[in-house]
């Protein structure tokens, strides 16, 4: 069975667990050979696995590098989570809310942005807007009391 390039990324994620940093490092130069070195796609699968091996610092030039060449919106917004999500744990807050504001509500990531949002508000030192963002993104999947949670948080936004 031939499988999609997209389709190998995944079969090499979803195996990734229990592998040494080695292997993994030739497995995904072995699939990204497919792709010419400046694509965007390989210059993102290679800053997630140095997110992966927990390599933040290798990984923010390639992905800031894979947003800037131009992923398919898609992409883009898991690369844009992924880097700000290095920024925060690099210390670069401030950054990480700059790139997480940046993905707005038709994103199949949208809540997942604000999850990371909220990490990185509270981090920058804004604690009240980093509950309030999380309260509202939280308020919609709640069975019985979504209104007035999202209520409270609309009153956090007042004292911001």
């Amino acid at each position: 069975m031939i499988r999609t390039f997209n389709e190998q990324v995944e079969a090499f994620w979803r195996s990734a667990e229990g592998k040494s940093p080695q292997k993994l490092r030739v497995e995904l130069e072995e699939l990204l050979a497919q792709r010419s070195a400046g694509d965007a796609v390989v210059l993102f699968e290679r800053a997630s696995l140095h997110d992966y091996l927990g390599e933040e610092a290798q990984a923010v030039e390639p992905y800031r590098a894979a947003i800037a060449t131009g992923l398919e919106p898609e992409k883009l917004d898991e690369a844009r989570i992924q880097l700000a999500s290095t920024l925060r744990n690099l210390g670069e807050a401030g950054q990480a809310v700059e790139l997480l504001q940046l993905i707005q509500v038709p994103s199949h990531v949208y809540r997942d942005a604000q999850a990371f949002l909220a990490l990185a508000l509270h981090d920058a030192g804004e604690p009240q807007q980093a509950l309030r963002i999380a309260l509202q993104t939280l308020a919609p999947s709640l069975s019985l009391y979504g209104r007035p949670v999202h209520e409270y948080a609309e009153e956090l936004a007042g004292t911001i």
